[in-house]
This record gives C-alpha cells, sequence and structure tokens, in this order.
C-alpha cells in the first residue's frame, strides 16, 4: 500500500481482492438467509351447508303444490301419492342431515313424506330425520303421501306447510 497526502490508497490487486471479499461476503450472507427462513401457512376452512328447493327451471325459498284430488282407487288404498313433489339441492363440506317438520296444519289432513326410494315418515311438528349424507352436493327427490280418511277436509283446499332444515350430523 502506497501513502498519498494524509490517507491511505489501494493499488488496482487490493481493490479487487476487497471487492471478491466483500462478493463472498454478501453471496455467502444472501444463501444464509435464504436457507434460513421458513413460512408457515395457516388456513381454516369454515363448515357450509346450503340447501335449495328446486323445479326445473327456478329456485325457491318456499313454494307451493296442489295435493291431488284423490281418485277412488286411492280410496280404497288409503292414500294418495306424489312422487318426487318437491326437489331439494344440498350442497356441504361436512356430513348433514335433513329434517323435516308440520308448522301447524288443517285439522284432519295426514301426510307422509320420504326421499324417493325410502319408507315414509309421517309428518308432525316434532321434527323427523328425512336424509342424510356426506359432504358433497345431493339433489334428492322428496315424495308425498296424503292419508286418506272419513274426514270431511278437502285436501285441494287443506293447508301444510313442511319446514325442512338441515344441519351437521
Amino acid at each position: 500500500m502506497a501513502r498519498e497526502g494524509s490517507g491511505w490508497s489501494l493499488g488496482p490487486a487490493g481493490r479487487r481482492a476487497i471487492a471478491l471479499f466483500l462478493f463472498v461476503v454478501v453471496g455467502v450472507s444472501a444463501l444464509a438467509v435464504d436457507s434460513s427462513v421458513a413460512v408457515e401457512v395457516r388456513w381454516r376452512v369454515l363448515p357450509y351447508q346450503s340447501l335449495r328447493l328446486v323445479s326445473a327451471d327456478h329456485e325457491f325459498s318456499s313454494f307451493s303444490f296442489p295435493l291431488p284430488q284423490p281418485t277412488d282407487g286411492d280410496r280404497q288404498q288409503g292414500y294418495s301419492d306424489v312422487e318426487n313433489a318437491l326437489r331439494i339441492q344440498i350442497a356441504s363440506n361436512t356430513p348433514w342431515k335433513l329434517q323435516v317438520r308440520l308448522e301447524g296444519s288443517d285439522r284432519g289432513l295426514s301426510l307422509e313424506v320420504r326421499r324417493h326410494g325410502d319408507p315414509y315418515v309421517r309428518l308432525t311438528e316434532t321434527p323427523v330425520i328425512l336424509a342424510r349424507g356426506s359432504n358433497g352436493t345431493f339433489d334428492l327427490g322428496v315424495d308425498v303421501r296424503l292419508v286418506l280418511r272419513d274426514s270431511a277436509v278437502n285436501p285441494r283446499d287443506a293447508l301444510a306447510p313442511m319446514v325442512f332444515t338441515i344441519m351437521p350430523d
């Protein structure tokens, strides 16, 4: 190193040595930082369930359908069936159960429901389980049976609100 005036100066070889030293220090530091960084990602998927009443071209939050006028054959067998009276679409990311109950009804009217193909269950104001499932999407047909008795109630004029509820199973 040569001394010039009051400061020190490095020759070309010294400047190359310092540049190489700094390059090595910065490179090693960058590698050390890169290898010591850890990233942790966490997420939580919240439960989701949806229930929709559908027809061929509409989606409803509620709708009514007329009960059929019983035929003589229906009266002889004691009931009148309406297959796939309702279509229900369910989407859920957890196991679910579908309950149904009557919310008040005209006296003398007796209804039974079932998931299409399952056994019928009698409807009351106490909820009954209509179907169960795991996560996924489901399209259910619901059959309705009007149990006929010696009643003066005309099924065409009767009102029987059914309440469907989906909940975790």
